[in-house]
């Protein structure tokens, strides 16, 4: 399992790339191929020691991640051996900028915390109650078909 993208999987298992997204459709909807996606990904989270309460935890560090925690009590950027762990798995890219022999600035990108919480919300359904709730209310204004 590369990259549980059924278009490329099946470009890669020979299928011609004008008919692979095709394919993989009806390839997605066989139970048995939907069986061993499911058992490749279990022993690759075992094989990982990736749970899935493990993946929610990371997600919601990210949530509760404080900025303030980059500068020390002085306002100054704190050098990342001090940061604590919270705010270190929150880094996407560190980039130090020299400005001459004695002058550097040290740049933090950091992981989108909407992001985070977008993915949080969607993995414990908040969106799917949210739209059986709409799909409610819509009800009651939509008048069924009459039949004849």
């Amino acid at each position: 399992m590369i990259d549980l993208n059924g278009t490329q999987a099946a470009i890669r298992a020979g299928y011609s790339e004008k008919t692979a997204n095709k394919e993989a459709c009806q390839l997605m909807a066989k139970l048995h191929i939907q069986e061993r996606i499911l058992l490749l990904k279990e022993k690759a989270a075992k094989r990982n020691q990736v749970t899935f309460d493990d993946l929610i935890h990371d997600l919601d560090e990210m949530r509760k991640a404080d900025l303030k925690d980059l500068y020390d009590e002085d306002g100054n950027l704190k050098e990342i051996k001090d940061l604590p762990d919270s705010v270190t798995r929150i880094i996407q890219e560190l980039s130090i900028i020299e400005a001459g022999p004695l002058k550097s600035t040290t740049k933090y990108k950091l992981y989108s915390k909407l992001e985070a919480i977008e993915k949080l919300a969607k993995h414990l359904g908040f969106y799917e109650r949210d739209n059986v709730q709409k799909s409610i209310i819509l009800a009651k204004y939509i008048e069924p078909p009459k039949n004849g």
